[in-house]
């Protein structure tokens, strides 16, 4: 009888066996979701001591990080609110100048600049300059900014310090 029953036990199990399906291979699927972002990154701000020369007095280019993964690319304006003004005396002002190029870039954007140049004129009550780029896809680029305090005679202006502050704004185009 423990012969029979062990025939049949092996049996089933050999059974059980080639009736069961194996799965030999399969796949799962990764996605990865990238958010919309577009970004614009000022450096530190910067300061300068006038030469006493009869010549506008130029900062170092700044370099401003652009970037933005759209495939319809950014556009970024950079901006003074006013003129140069003297921080203890509002009314004494000397006028701004913004030039702006692409330092360096990676992705697949192409980058124009727009308006590559621009002056305040205080005296005729624009304070405001404006320069412009803009891309056509993905990408990010470091754009040199320049700034540049226009002299118009050393001595015809007020001692101290004067200040000016350029505002980057990104949008998606």
């Amino acid at each position: 009888m423990f012969r029979i029953q062990s025939i049949v036990a092996a049996l089933i199990v050999v059974a059980s066996m080639t009736t069961a399906n194996a799965q030999t291979s399969d796949t799962q699927k990764f996605t990865v979701t990238v958010p919309s972002s577009i970004a614009i990154i000022a450096p530190d701000n910067v300061n300068l001591i006038h030469d006493e020369s009869e010549n506008d007095q130029s900062f170092l280019p700044q370099s401003w990080i652009v970037k933005g993964n759209s495939s319809a690319g950014v556009t970024a304006t950079f901006a003074t609110a006013a003129a140069f003004t003297h921080t203890n005396t509002p009314s004494e002002k000397r006028d701004v100048a913004l030039g702006l190029a692409v330092g360096s870039s990676i992705g697949g954007a192409t980058w124009t600049v727009a308006q590559s140049s621009d002056q305040t004129d205080y005296v005729n009550n624009d304070e405001v300059a404006t320069v412009q780029v803009s891309s056509d896809g993905f990408g990010t680029a470091n754009m040199d900014l320049s700034v540049t305090f226009i002299t118009d005679g050393f001595g015809t202006f007020l001692a101290g310090d004067y200040e000016t502050i350029v505002t980057g704004t990104i949008t998606s185009n």
